[in-house]
C-alpha cells in the first residue's frame, strides 16, 4: 500500500546523500550573518535543567527501534516541495535522517496578501522544538529575496517560549519568485506550546512586498518522539579553566550539551567554537549548522550539535576543542562617546577602535576573518540597556573591521560594553564519554 511513497523516500535519500557538505560552511554563514544581519535571535533563556529518564542501555534499545506510523510516511511523500526541503536541510545530518526515517508531519497552509503567497509546507518536531519549512511565491523577483517569521504564536495568541533563527534560503536564485525557508525553534527547558499555532511572517527587510502581517495557523500531530537524557555531572580542565558537562539530550530535531563553567575560573568562556561529537570510529557530528548554534550565557550555555537520534552509534563522546575566553578583569570595554576616547579595555587583545561618537563605534581586530560580532548591547551610566540592532563587518588586508550602531543617543556615558566574543582562545582535547 505504501510501495510508491517508500519508493519517494530512497528517492529523496539518495538526493540528500549526493549532496556535498563543504567544512567551511558554517564559517560562511557567520560571517554573512555579520554581513547582511539577516535572522531572527529571540532569547528566553534561563535555566537548564532536564532530569534523568533512565539506564542508558534501555534508552538505546529504546533509540534504535523508533519509527513513526505508516500514516505519517504517506504524508512525507505526499509534501510539495520536497526537493527543494531536501537542498535547505543539506548542512545537517540530523534533519537529513528525520527526514529518511519518516519522521516529518505535512502542513500544508497558505494564506496571502498583496499578491505574496506564504506556505507552511512541513513540521518536523520535538519535545525540545520545532522546525518549520515554508514556501514564499512572490509576483515578481525582489532585490533582497529574504522572508523570515517574525513570531509565532500560541492557542492563546501569546509569543512562544522559545529562542528562534529564520529565513530564506542564502543561495536562493535572486530572480526566482519561489523561494524556500525554515524557522527552527528552540523551547524553554520543560515548555511546550500545544498543538495549534500560528507562524506569523512580517516584510522586516524593507522590501515592501507585502503590508502588515500575514499569520498562518497550523495544528501539529500528536505524535511527537521523546527526549534522551544522559546525565554526566563531569568536570574538565581547559588550561586551568574549570568546566562543568552537566548532561547531553537527544532527540530528533537536535543534540544538546549542557555546559557550565566554575564562576571563580580567572577566564570568562564565551563561545565553544571547535567542540567535535564523535562515535567509536572517529565519526563526527558537527555543531548545529541548521538555525542557532547556542543559547545562553557565559554563565551557562547550552550547544547544539546534529542530532544523532536515527543514527545511534555503539558509543558516543565529546571533545572540548578551541573555546574563546577573555579575563574576568577585562570581560568588558568602557567608552565615552562625547570625547571619543576608550576609558578601560583589555591590553594585548588587538583590538583597536578607530571611531566613537553617540551613534556607535568602529573598530578593527588585528586578525583576518574574525567573523563574530564583538558585542550585542551596551550599559550606560545609569545602568540602562543601550541595544546594538545591527552590526557591519568586513575583512581587509589580514584585518577584521566592524561597526556596531546603537540603537538611540539618548543615554548617559560613559558606556560599558561586555564582550559577547573575544578574539583569544584556551583549548582542551579530552575525550568525555557520553556512553558506551
Amino acid at each position: 500500500m505504501y510501495q510508491n511513497e517508500e519508493n519517494k523516500l530512497k528517492d529523496y535519500q539518495q538526493k540528500v546523500e549526493q549532496l556535498p557538505v563543504p567544512d567551511d560552511r558554517l564559517d560562511d554563514a557567520i560571517l554573512t550573518g555579520m554581513k547582511r544581519a539577516r535572522g531572527k535571535h529571540k532569547r528566553a533563556y534561563k535555566k537548564w535543567f532536564i532530569p534523568l529518564t533512565a539506564a542508558a542501555v534501555l534508552i538505546l534499545s529504546f533509540v534504535m527501534t523508533v519509527r513513526v506510523s505508516s500514516v505519517m510516511a504517506g504524508h512525507i511523500a505526499s509534501i510539495p516541495g520536497m526537493d527543494r526541503i531536501v537542498e535547505l536541510i543539506r548542512d545537517d545530518r540530523g534533519l537529513q535522517k528525520a527526514v529518511e526515517n519518516d519522521y516529518m508531519e505535512a502542513i500544508g497552509v497558505s494564506r496571502s496578501r498583496d499578491g505574496v503567497i506564504i506556505t507552511i509546507d512541513s513540521a518536523i518536531q520535538d519535545e525540545q522544538g520545532l522546525v518549520i519549512f515554508y514556501t514564499v511565491e512572490i509576483p515578481e523577483p525582489v532585490r533582497d529575496p529574504f522572508f523570515a517569521v517574525s513570531d509565532l504564536l500560541d492557542e492563546n495568541g501569546e509569543s512562544v517560549d522559545a529562542s528562534y533563527s529564520t529565513g530564506t534560503d542564502l543561495d536562493a536564485d535572486p530572480e526566482s519568485t519561489l523561494l524556500t525557508g525554515s524557522a527552527n525553534f528552540f523551547f524553554e527547558d520543560g515548555y511546550s506550546p500545544g498543538r495549534e499555532l500560528t507562524v506569523v511572517f512580517g516584510d522586516r527587510q524593507n522590501q515592501h512586498a507585502f503590508e502588515g502581517e500575514i499569520e498562518i495557523p497550523i495544528t501539529l500531530s500528536t505524535e511527537k518522539a521523546g527526549t534522551q537524557t544522559y546525565e554526566l555531572n563531569k568536570t574538565v580542565s581547559i588550561e586551568e579553566q574549570e568546566l562543568t558537562i552537566k548532561e547531553v539530550n537527544i532527540s530528533p530535531i537536535r543534540v544538546s550539551v549542557e555546559l557550565i563553567p566554575d564562576p571563580s575560573n580567572e577566564k570568562k568562556i564565551l563561545a565553544y567554537e571547535a567542540m567535535k561529537m564523535t562515535d567509536e570510529s572517529g565519526e563526527e557530528w558537527k555543531q548545529a549548522a541548521h538555525g542557532l548554534t547556542s543559547t545562553g550565557d557565559a554563565e551557562a550555555r547550552t550547544v547544539y550539535f546534529e542530532s544523532s537520534y536515527f543514527d545511534m552509534p555503539e558509543s558516543l563522546s565529546l571533545i572540548i576543542g578551541k573555546v574563546q575566553a577573555v579575563e574576568q578583569e577585562h570581560e568588558a570595554v568602557t567608552v565615552d562617546t562625547d570625547t571619543g576616547k576608550v576609558i578601560s579595555a583589555p591590553e594585548d587583545s588587538g583590538i583597536t577602535f578607530t571611531s566613537i561618537d553617540r551613534l556607535g563605534i568602529e573598530l578593527e581586530i588585528n586578525r583576518a576573518d574574525f567573523g563574530y560580532s564583538l558585542f550585542s548591547q551596551a550599559t550606560d551610566a545609569d545602568g540602562k540597556t543601550v541595544d546594538i540592532p545591527s552590526a557591519g563587518y568586513r575583512s581587509y588586508d589580514g584585518k577584521s573591521m566592524m561597526d556596531f550602531r546603537f540603537e538611540s543617543s539618548s543615554y548617559q556615558n560613559p558606556l560599558t560594553l561586555e564582550f559577547a566574543f573575544y578574539p583569544a582562545w584556551i583549548e582542551s582535547d579530552e575525550v568525555i564519554r557520553i556512553y558506551e
